[in-house]
């Protein structure tokens, strides 16, 4: 197994890092929490799988932080710093992954998103393979 790490864009957290595990039979990247990113591109290049992370679009924010007393400040730093799923889909394609697996869900839990819709605003860029990515998923 070999283990590579790229630095990914994640502010005010630096360094982030992204990884990639290489074995004999598959690879696997690993996007940690990040907007979407050259590196993270680069070290995804080929990859068997690209687990990313994912949040839905701006309204799906604006739910989600309604009602929090810092609800623009929140907003704000979750575009900044973490990838829409139209973007993951646009990361997996540029990168050429064969298999897109979407994690940690922003807003984890909204009633008005169905996995169909998810699924299309990936589509929208990328045409491989997508996984909703859940609790003790095996691939």
């Amino acid at each position: 197994m070999r283990v590579t790490a790229a630095l990914v864009d994640h502010p005010p957290v630096v360094p982030a890092f992204a990884y990639r595990f290489d074995s004999s039979d598959r690879s696997i990247v690993i996007s940690g929490d990040t907007r979407a990113s050259q590196s993270l591109i680069a070290l995804a290049r080929g990859a068997d799988v690209l687990v990313h992370e994912v949040y839905f679009d701006e309204n799906a924010v604006d739910r989600l932080v309604a009602g929090v007393g810092n609800a623009a400040r929140l907003k704000e730093s979750i575009l900044s710093h973490h990838t829409s799923a139209a973007d993951a889909g646009r990361v997996a394609r540029e990168a050429g992954v064969q298999t897109l697996v979407l994690s940690h869900f922003v807003p984890a839990e909204d009633a008005a998103i169905t996995d169909e819709m998810w699924n299309a605003a990936v589509r929208a860029n990328f045409d491989g393979e997508v996984v909703l990515g859940k609790d003790l998923l095996e691939l």
